[in-house]
């Protein structure tokens, strides 16, 4: 009997070590997966915004007006004020290994998405702490205008 006494208090020790173990992989978890499901959703996002804003830009018709066109239908599209959405546009060349390109109309967007853990700051006994985390992931888009279908074709 005398036994069980000793170790009694055992089992608290344990888990005042355990839980916040358990607390972060369940953090680092969470993020994982909101992170993937952002990453999918900001592929199709971005390849679609490019697509439809990319090609023929509303106003002026430079890449500077249409990545920041295709930038706001991203950030439109993808709901969340906390992401970081930037858009680059250039132009391809139109010379390839000295042989005229047959399509000197193509531009590449490159979209990137940052995205900050949660909780990015914390407060521990008075001592707040800011996370300088920001996970990003990029997307290129090469849009042709002369392959979409755009002009007068198809009708009589």
């Amino acid at each position: 009997m005398r036994l069980f006494f000793e170790e009694r208090g055992q089992m608290v020790a344990e888990m005042a070590v355990m839980v916040p173990v358990i607390l972060v992989c369940a953090l680092v978890a969470m993020n994982g997966a909101w992170f993937a499901n952002l990453c999918a959703r900001f592929d199709r996002v971005a390849m679609d915004a490019a697509l439809a804003h990319g090609v023929s830009p509303s106003g002026e018709q430079d890449a500077t007006s249409a990545a920041s066109q295709v930038k706001d239908a991203i950030e439109q599209a993808m709901g969340d004020p906390s992401l970081e959405i930037s858009v680059s546009a250039e132009h391809l060349d139109a010379w390839a290994e000295g042989i005229f390109s047959i399509s000197p109309s193509r531009v590449r967007f490159t979209c990137s998405m940052g995205y900050r853990p949660h909780p990015s700051s914390f407060s521990v006994a008075g001592a707040s702490y800011v996370l300088p985390v920001l996970v990003t992931h990029t997307r290129s888009v090469v849009v042709d205008a002369s392959t979409l279908g755009i002009g007068s074709e198809g009708h009589a």
